[in-house]
């Protein structure tokens, strides 16, 4: 109970970030684009798993990224707490926000459940690994994260790796979209696959574990 009690806790500073930062402004500004695409140029698939990835990251940005923004938030931690349950809470303050992002998007272009479960693990699986890059390198790879994400996140890595004499960055990349969170290979969310969900539970797990062991050696 006490480790869920701090959780809650950390949790519970996504409130005042959404309010007394840009975090809200950020979000909204992504579902408007996100929901005008979807009537002019993306499916609703590639909508939904894009506010859900591209929400996480703007929140891990936001929420992991920056420690000194604690200063300026009337919230503040009065208990005692773990790295575990900090890394938890701030997971579950990335992917809330970002859930509700998907909801709202999903509803606005045409509601699919599918597409829904689709977008929410997506959320789950890069705050979890964003949360623990960030955490390793800084800020600065949140925005690298995201435009990563919001370009070559959806193209499966065949495509690079089908290009003759591919080099190191286009194998680097392809082998990055092949083992880390990819929005093409959570595209199959959508249709049940069961490999598809376990990678991104399995990452989801992975990167609260290696944000709390990065936590724990900060303090």
């Amino acid at each position: 109970m006490r480790f869920l009690h701090c959780v809650h806790a950390e949790f519970l500073l996504v409130a005042p970030r959404l309010t007394r930062t840009r975090l809200g402004i950020a979000l909204l500004a992504l579902g408007t684009t996100l929901v005008w695409l979807g009537a002019h140029a993306l499916d609703a698939l590639t909508v939904t798993l894009q506010a859900g990835a591209l929400g996480s990251i703007i929140g891990v940005a936001a929420i992991v990224g920056d420690e000194t923004d604690r200063v300026g938030l009337t919230t503040a931690l009065s208990h005692p707490t773990t790295p575990h349950a900090i890394a938890a809470g701030r997971w579950l303050a990335i992917v809330v926000p970002a859930s509700a992002l998907v909801l709202v998007c999903t509803t606005a272009i045409g509601w699919r459940t599918n597409l829904v479960f689709a977008g929410v693990l997506a959320s789950a699986a890069v705050s979890g690994f964003g949360m623990a890059l960030v955490l390793w390198l800084g800020r600065g790879a949140a925005l690298a994260f995201f435009l990563f994400m919001a370009v070559a996140g959806t193209v499966p890595p065949e495509r690079l790796v089908d290009i003759a004499r591919p080099g190191i960055v286009r194998l680097a990349a392809a082998s990055a979209m092949e083992l880390g969170p990819a929005l093409w290979h959570y595209r199959d969310i959508a249709d049940g696959d069961p490999g598809a969900i376990v990678h991104a539970l399995a990452w989801t797990g992975l990167g609260i574990l290696t944000a709390r062991w990065l936590i724990s050696r900060s303090r």
